[in-house]
């Protein structure tokens, strides 16, 4: 069985990553949810990895979530990447600070949101063959230095996945 999904799904996330969403549905698991609701706690329970946390506003841009089941035990493997940029990681403790500086770099150092991806993509033999995107919690309020329409922005960017046929949303 995983030896005949595990192309399919490297297959989807390759063409995710060259931008044919647009012009081709593919299938997805959106992870949505209210601000500071936990969602990243669960991502993390998954991947084994520490996403940012936080109170406010933390994942200001989807996060494509790709875990990759490989068969070597002690073996552990990340890799972050968006626009041009892409950095190998080999400690897991590394991923929260390279998902901050991406959204830093994508959507500024404040608290504003982007639709731009962040792909992080972790293969370990603790992790099953699993993509998800994580969005931004539903942000009700702007607070601080959040521009004044946050939550009508938050809105627009979880309406874009969650409306299509072909997502499965959590």
């Amino acid at each position: 069985y995983e030896e005949k999904v595990r192309p399919c799904i490297d297959l989807i996330d390759s063409l995710r990553a060259l931008g044919v969403e647009q012009d081709l549905a593919l299938p997805a698991i959106a992870v949505i949810g209210d601000q500071s609701s936990g969602k990243s706690s669960v991502l993390e329970a998954l991947s084994g990895v520490a996403l940012p946390r936080g109170s406010g506003i933390v994942t200001r841009c989807p996060l494509v979530l790709k875990l990759k089941k490989v068969m070597n035990q002690d073996e552990w493997r990340g890799k972050v990447s968006y626009q041009d940029f892409e950095k190998e990681i080999s400690d897991p403790s590394e991923v929260e600070e390279e998902i901050n500086k991406a959204q830093n770099a994508i959507a500024g150092e404040g608290q504003g949101i982007s639709h731009e991806l962040i792909n992080l993509e972790v293969s370990s033999s603790h992790v099953p063959d699993l993509t998800l995107i994580d969005l931004p919690g539903i942000t009700r309020v702007a607070v601080g230095n959040q521009p004044a329409d946050i939550g009508r922005q938050t809105k627009q960017l979880i309406r874009k996945y969650i409306l299509r046929q072909e997502t499965i949303n959590l």
